[in-house]
């Protein structure tokens, strides 16, 4: 699927989720604040940070196939977690995206834009032209 749908599915996605009363998971997680979301996620054996930069981290989970992207919130961003889940479908490997922003429309709207912008330039290198 190209960037641009999956941006259009995540944006859906983000303008569509429920207040912070409503108890959300993704993968399997309960949502929760960012530094304890990261606690939780850790805590799984298997599990690794790939990367870390001031505004966002990618926690990979080779034991359950998952790669995590989290923003952190800072000012009017809200956190932001991305869960891709790895899969095995007829002989091709694909990814399963999931997404959970609670903030405003236009909060969650340009957080995910900033985490599929950096997502895909981090795997530019393994994609084929």
């Amino acid at each position: 699927m190209p960037l641009g749908r999956w941006v259009a599915c995540l944006f859906l996605v983000a303008a569509a989720l429920p207040g912070p009363a409503q108890a959300r998971q993704i993968c399997g997680k309960e949502v929760v604040a960012f530094d304890e979301m990261v606690v939780r996620i850790k805590a799984d054996p298997g599990t690794e940070a790939a990367w870390i930069s001031p505004a966002m981290m990618q926690i990979v989970d080779t034991k359950r196939l998952l790669i995590w992207t989290l923003a952190k919130p800072t000012g009017s961003q809200p956190a932001a977690y991305i869960c891709r889940r790895i899969v095995q479908e007829g002989g091709a490997v694909t990814s399963i995206m999931t997404a959970e922003c609670h903030g405003t429309q236009l909060g969650c709207d340009g957080i995910m834009s900033r985490i599929l912008a950096e997502q895909s330039r981090a795997t530019a290198p393994f994609r084929q032209r």
